[in-house]
């Protein structure tokens, strides 16, 4: 398998991942039992995938970039996943703004490697290991998905709507663009929330 079927293949299990979490996020009504049980199973999952990752072949066969990475991403979101949701469901109250966070991330990400292996050729960032094109698919699929959930949210007016989403579409980009060694999977749902959240309180604020 060549190196770009090798990150086809990464992304697909990436989205089927995305979707699976979308289904988790709606399947409780509470947040204090989703998060909890998603820790839960964190730590049943995250040591079954580093010892899997130990069996000859397997790293390999998966195409991970290192052993133990699947593990230890799953790590990550699942603490990315425990602060979003304490912070945009706890307290503010809103679920939807866990979907948006995430979505500001996923697809991007997804799109900034497939796009940026494939076609990118001006190199940028502090190590010149990210591509200008990758980091515009990010900031045109970070759009379209915080766009979507706002959307489906049905709270704000439109002009809103598509403010946040472009502010929200910016700020992760540029985060994706900065962030190393796959903790984007953190920083980026953080930075989203760091936008939404604000506009959030401030469109409660105005609307009282």
């Amino acid at each position: 398998m060549g190196n770009y079927s090798k990150e086809v293949f990464r992304k697909i299990l990436h989205s089927v991942a995305i979707a699976l979490f979308i289904v988790w996020l709606y399947i409780y009504d509470d947040w204090k039992t989703s998060v909890s049980y998603f820790v839960i199973a964190a730590v049943i999952v995250c040591p079954l995938l580093f010892l899997a990752s130990k069996i000859p072949g397997m790293t390999s066969f998966f195409n991970a970039r290192k052993q133990g990475e699947f593990s230890l991403s799953y790590l990550v979101f699942v603490i990315m996943y425990t602060v979003v949701a304490t912070i945009c469901w706890g307290l503010i109250g809103e679920r939807m703004l866990v979907l948006a966070c995430v979505l500001a991330w996923g697809p991007g990400d997804a799109a900034a490697a497939l796009i940026g292996k494939k076609y990118g050729k001006h190199k940028i960032g502090r190590k010149k290991t990210k591509s200008l094109e990758g980091t515009m698919a990010m900031f045109i699929f970070s759009l379209l998905g915080v766009l979507i959930a706002l959307c489906f949210y049905g709270k704000y007016p439109l002009p809103w709507v598509l403010f946040i989403s472009l502010l929200t579409a910016i700020v992760t980009a540029i985060t994706e663009l900065k962030v190393l060694s796959g903790f984007d999977t953190f920083f980026c749902p953080v930075a989203a929330m760091a936008v939404l959240v604000p506009f959030e309180l401030m469109f409660r604020y105005l609307n009282m």
